[in-house]
């Protein structure tokens, strides 16, 4: 027989510990997203509910913040100065033209300056630095005669705001909300005039059309700023574990502000290559209400904050579930606004009646 505490007359919490090499089924095999299946089942009491938390858990930062059809590819034109790049009929760069190049970088955990040197370093025709101060990519024409143009808009794989695609737009810093077209950079034969803007497609094929930056060309050197400050974590910024046990103590924005089956946010609080730990903090911990009268079976998935499954690149990791069982009470439905007030009415008449016979029987 299960320990009981005296105090609730329910049985002592468990915790039950899951490492992803032990689970019953993995899917698209991928050990963050699996199966385990209870040797014994969990039975609830029917008048017992479980609060179900978190109590530990130790995962391997071994997941790439770029990753292969994702956030590695950056497509590019090169023109000669003050030539535009190419368009379709859709306003889409044209990747038939002369000069079209597409980029596509090893998956791996880059900083900033990291990824400024492989870009600087694998087109010849660019150079890309960090600003730490800004906190923001620069970009300069460095071949004379050359003009670059980044399919960072009107590129066949930027995607849209809702379906990003795969290009490396918001990790560089331009998104769809505020970008102008795709930037350009040029530096004229002379080495005496360089050239900055964005540039769009014409209305049908042909000709992209610029918007200059203010004062292009320009008579020194002169950067092309990012719109934004850089995004290196935009692929993902933050952890959550997924149960198939939680589906009603959750909202999450991402889903338009409805119940989700998240169970618990991980904070990414180490480098690349360490371990992301959750350990039992009391007072801070999130507890789930559980409406089951059995638990035989429980699905695990680690994702991102978009809800895609995180690739540990074939590491397992390890979860501790604590399982406390409280005794369901039967609560009364509280009054409505209108039945509070007539009930404060009826009493007040009850006093005053009260009051009345007194004073007639005092007669």
């Amino acid at each position: 027989m299960l320990a009981q505490y005296a105090e609730t007359e329910t049985e002592a919490s468990r915790v039950l510990y899951i490492n992803s090499k032990d689970a019953t089924a993995t899917f698209g095999g991928n050990r963050a997203d699996f199966d385990f299946t209870l040797e014994e089942p969990i039975v609830v009491p029917d008048h017992h509910s479980i609060l179900m938390s978190v109590y530990s858990a130790e995962i391997p930062y071994s997941f790439y913040n770029f990753q292969a059809g994702k956030n590695t590819r950056l497509d590019y034109v090169i023109t000669t100065y003050g030539v535009p790049a190419l368009y379709d009929a859709n306003g889409i760069i044209d990747t038939t033209q002369p000069g079209f190049f597409t980029l596509t970088i090893p998956e791996g955990n880059y900083n900033a300056v990291e990824l400024a040197n492989i870009l600087t370093a694998s087109i010849a025709w660019l150079d890309v630095l960090y600003d730490p101060i800004a906190l923001k990519f620069k970009f300069l024409c460095a071949t004379p005669g050359n003009r670059v143009t980044l399919a960072l808009r009107n590129g066949p794989f930027t995607g849209t705001p809702e379906a990003p695609g795969d290009d490396m737009n918001e990790e560089l810093g331009f998104d769809w909300f505020n970008i102008l077209g795709d930037p350009y950079v040029g530096l004229n034969v002379g080495s005496t005039n360089w050239e900055t803007g964005f540039c769009n497609g014409p209305v049908g094929a042909g000709m992209g059309i610029d918007i200059p930056s203010a004062g292009s060309p320009f008579a020194a050197q002169v950067y092309l700023f990012a719109d934004d400050v850089c995004d290196m974590t935009n692929s993902i910024r933050s952890l959550f574990i997924r149960t198939n046990l939680s589906t009603t103590s959750i909202l999450d924005s991402h889903i338009g502000g409805g119940f989700s089956n998240i169970l618990c946010r991980v904070p990414i609080n180490t480098e690349p290559g360490g371990i992301i730990n959750i350990q039992p903090v009391n007072g801070n911990v999130h507890k789930l209400l559980l409406k089951l009268k059995a638990i035989t079976n429980i699905s695990i998935r680690l994702t991102n904050q978009k809800n895609t499954t995180i690739d540990l690149n074939g590491l397992d990791f390890d979860i501790s579930l604590k399982l406390d069982f409280i005794e369901t009470r039967f609560l009364r439905e509280p009054l409505t606004l209108r039945q509070q007030i007539d009930k404060h009415h009826a009493a007040q008449k009850l006093k005053q009646n009260k009051k009345g016979d007194g004073e007639k029987k005092s007669k």
